[in-house]
């Protein structure tokens, strides 16, 4: 068996040091720990093993993060680190009982045996415990993974009434946190949940990279989470990811691409939450492009008829949400469906319906996007109406004026492309350079 590496032991003269005896009057265990790891070179499990404190109690005892308050856990720094009792303002430790006991012979061999197979024993027992406690031992506890979630959702909903670039470091920065907790140890519950909470902020991150006009990074992190969405097991969030990868092929134009990620994505989903958002944004709207206007028809039912089987207390919502997608999601990707589809009136039907939702929510992007939707259905039909669809897209100026966002300014510039045979229209020329000025990110 190995040699276990030794307990510390205090340096003489350690409790009289002029910073230990002030923090031992003031009963302030972060200095008196910090001190006390500086000069004899413990480790935080170490002190757990001598006091019975567990570690992550110590870990946030050195980190500011908990103050000492009991009496008993005093005790036991006093008791497994040799503080003298009175530093610490606790009573003497009443004297151990002395038990008289008949003299003893010489101790013969068997009873010498005896003796070192308990030694063995006790050794063996210890080696046990420690593992237990590495076992036990997490640098997270359950409260810090609930508020991460809730980090997640934080980024989620500021990203529906600002931008990505506004967004992303914030991000960015939790993503980074869970990866130095990652590089730490937890429980396996707490590891798979840290692997979850990971992988929602690498999908993030991938659709807001794209939102900021950089889809290799955007790719990356969507590879990232789906691992991690593997590693925990998670189907919800595997389809999730599918569905910003059949996203960001959709606006790159490989529909065929997006459609098969989007069908995969079913494949992880089972009709679970993120069902209703492969059919309508990954699969109609791609079959819309693809020319398929029956599969459209299809997709977009399916998806209707998985949301009407859901509670749908919001009709908003948030785009970069894992929950279902809310009744105004749903039309507004239906609109973006069927206008690629060619089906200008069933899209206005859609774009009717989202467009004052959205408005009433202060949805920034959704409701811009809404807006230059409803702008191109203007164009279409045996009477065009030019002049409302430049109305429109001015509106979509105002609402999105601080907007900076690949997404909108993309589907601003198909409508110029659109809209090349009325340019000498006054709705259209005014808001042609406004459209083409039209703030976009940088890479």
């Amino acid at each position: 068996m190995p040699r276990r590496r030794p307990l510390p032991v205090a340096p003489p003269g350690l409790w009289d040091r002029p910073d230990m005896a002030a923090a031992l009057a003031e009963r302030d265990m972060q200095s008196v720990l910090t001190i006390y790891k500086r000069w004899t070179g413990a480790s935080q499990p170490q002190i757990a093993t001598m006091t019975g404190v567990p570690q992550p109690t110590i870990s946030l005892i050195l980190n500011g993060k908990r103050q000492v308050t009991s009496i008993e856990t005093f005790e036991k720094f006093a008791e497994g680190l040799d503080i003298p009792r009175e530093r610490l303002g606790l009573a003497a430790a009443e004297p151990a009982a002395v038990i008289e006991a008949e003299p003893a012979a010489g101790p013969d061999r068997r009873s010498v045996l005896a003796i070192g197979a308990a030694w063995a024993i006790d050794e063996e027992l210890e080696e046990v415990t420690r593992r237990m406690q590495l076992f036990a031992a997490s640098n997270v506890d359950d409260a810090a993974l609930d508020q991460l979630e809730t980090s997640v959702e934080v980024v989620g909903r500021r990203y529906e009434t600002s931008d990505a670039a506004t967004v992303y470091p914030v991000a960015l920065k939790q993503r980074r946190w869970v990866a130095e907790l990652m590089a730490g140890h937890q429980h396996p519950s707490q590891r798979r949940h840290l692997y979850l909470i990971g992988g929602k902020l690498s999908g993030l991150l991938g659709y807001l990279a794209f939102d900021l006009g950089n889809e290799l990074v955007a790719r990356a992190y969507c590879n990232e989470a789906m691992g991690l969405a593997k590693a925990a097991g998670h189907g919800d969030l595997a389809a999730w990811v599918r569905g910003t990868q059949s996203f960001i092929a959709y606006y790159g134009g490989r529909y065929r691409e997006a459609l098969d990620l989007a069908r995969d994505g079913q494949r992880y989903a089972r009709g679970g939450p993120a069902s209703i958002r492969l059919a309508i944004s990954g699969e109609a709207r791609t079959l819309g492009k693809l020319g398929d206007a029956a599969g459209v028809d299809e997709a977009v039912s399916r998806a209707l008829a998985a949301h009407a089987k859901i509670e749908d207390a919001d009709p908003v919502g948030y785009f970069l949400s894992f929950d279902p997608f809310t009744a105004s999601r749903i039309a507004g990707n239906a609109a973006s469906a069927y206008l690629a589809a060619g089906a200008h009136e069933r899209a206005r039907e859609f774009t009717d319906q989202a467009i004052p939702i959205f408005a009433a929510a202060g949805s920034t992007a959704s409701h811009a996007l809404t807006l230059v939707d409803a702008s191109m259905t203007h164009l279409a039909g045996p009477f065009p109406e030019p002049d409302r669809a430049g109305a429109l897209v001015s509106e979509a100026l105002a609402v999105g004026a601080d907007l900076r966002s690949e997404v909108v300014a993309r589907r601003a510039k198909d409508f110029l492309i659109s809209a090349a045979q009325w340019r000498t229209v006054p709705e259209i020329s005014e808001i042609s350079d406004a459209v083409q000025a039209w703030r976009m990110p940088t890479a």
